[in-house]
């Protein structure tokens, strides 16, 4: 028994408990060393295997191998760094034509691999929405690939990284919260909310609208406006075309705070109606820059396709439900706006003196600010979307309503060019 010396405290060890003799005598080979625990705490055991890895990114083929496999998530060895959080859809491929398995998952970290001294890194994927029914058939591969040489010769798995805004914005998240506006952001992690993996169907939904998310981005408008070719004409009618589309966009927005049924929610879209009502003012300074005067940008009478945006958002917004218009109107139009915006400032200064324009610093403040941190917004939208799209039938309700917007959007934008012809006067020079 351990005595206490009176006026002093015990020390670390005569405060731990005795061990019985038993324990005492047993060997120190017995007592095992503990590792620093990972950060990623396993509650499947993973078993080491090497198995080849196509990564497909962009367009490119990258290879690798495994490190290990579990049900629940896999490492992965490769020359390619991911940025953490970069969806992916895995295909596996188990000795030849035995058996196929559709994945999806994240990259939960991307580090140096430590025993390589090359430029190698080692990829840690956590598998996203796997059922139960799917862990027992991938627990039983594991088994029959760690004990069966032939087998695990003739499999390999292939990663197609999400080249889509997914990823775009997991990769840029961190370095996008430190730009301005990081008050919005951080305000959000302040009420305890903090961003969540994505589900399957999220990744679904973004592979649903990717075909209409590249088409707008590669419409004429968007692609001459960004190269400094889109003629006056044509710059000028879509700013005045599309004021009253941004003037309303913020009252949409508040029809949705009495649909909220959290703080995250609600303070979310509060504060984006603050945002957005300073968006449509710096709207008028752009279009002032580019010759515009405000009395015009007041009484225009957009043309029917364009006034079908505002119409489809007016519609969802008022008898849709707050996950369907999140999704159609903070998701699918700021979603797209921020790579709009991102592209099309690109060519303001090939307009500098043309037909008398001077683009001053208010007329670049929508685009730069959309540039810079509009993609919070959609990650935060994507947030409440995901609290509370709960069923299969909001799913596919939230797909097709975010797929309508980008429609509708895109609607807009190629009437802005077929409708409005250009003016010998109005031409702008390829070159600055």
């Amino acid at each position: 028994m351990v005595q206490k010396i009176k006026g002093m405290r015990p020390s670390n060890s005569s405060r731990r408990a005795v061990k019985p003799r038993s324990q005492q005598n047993a060997p120190k080979s017995v007592v095992p060393v503990h590792k620093k625990p990972d950060v990623n705490q396993r509650s499947h055991q993973r078993v080491s295997l090497r198995i080849p890895v196509h990564l497909r990114i962009l367009g490119k083929e990258v290879q690798g191998f495994t490190h290990d496999l579990s049900p629940t998530g896999l490492r992965v060895i490769s020359h390619t760094e991911l940025p953490v959080a970069t969806p992916m859809a895995m295909q596996f491929c188990f000795g030849g034509e035995t058996c196929y398995a559709q994945i999806v998952g994240q990259v939960v970290f991307c580090r140096k691999h430590r025993q390589d001294s090359s430029a190698n890194h080692e990829i840690g994927i956590k598998f996203a929405a796997v059922r139960e029914w799917e862990k027992r058939i991938l627990e039983s591969v594991v088994q029959v690939l760690r004990d069966d040489s032939e087998t695990r010769d003739n499999s390999f798995l292939t990663i197609r990284i999400s080249e889509d805004i997914l990823a775009r914005e997991a990769e840029h998240l961190s370095a996008t919260a430190r730009m301005a506006h990081h008050e919005d952001f951080m305000r959000g992690h302040k009420r305890g909310r903090k961003l969540t993996p994505h589900p399957a169907w999220i990744l679904d939904l973004r592979h649903h609208i990717e075909p209409t998310w590249n088409a707008i981005l590669n419409c004429r408008l968007i692609r001459e406006a960004s190269a400094g070719t889109l003629s006056l004409a044509r710059m000028r009618a879509w700013l005045l075309q599309l004021y009253p589309f941004i003037e309303t966009f913020p009252k949409w927005i508040a029809l949705n705070i009495p649909k909220t049924q959290d703080a995250m929610s609600r303070g979310f879209l509060i504060d984006n109606v603050r945002v957005e009502k300073r968006h449509a003012d710096q709207w008028i300074y752009m279009a002032e820059g580019f010759g515009i005067k405000r009395y015009d940008l007041y009484t225009v009478k957009p043309l029917a396709e364009v006034d079908a945006l505002t119409h489809w958002l007016w519609s969802v917004n008022t008898q849709g439900s707050l996950a369907e218009a999140v999704a159609a109107t903070n998701y699918a139009i700021e979603g797209i706006t921020k790579d709009i915006a991102v592209a099309t400032i690109k060519g303001f200064p090939h307009y500098e003196g043309v037909d008398g324009i001077h683009l001053d610093r208010k007329a670049y403040w929508w685009m730069e600010a959309h540039a810079r941190y509009d993609d919070l917004h959609p990650q935060q939208a994507l947030e409440i979307i995901k609290l509370y799209a709960t069923t299969k039938e909001i799913q596919e309700k939230l797909a097709f309503v975010t797929h309508r917007s980008l429609e509708y959007m895109l609607l807009a934008f190629e009437t802005c060019y077929t409708h409005f012809q250009d003016r010998a006067s109005a031409h702008v020079a390829q070159e600055v």
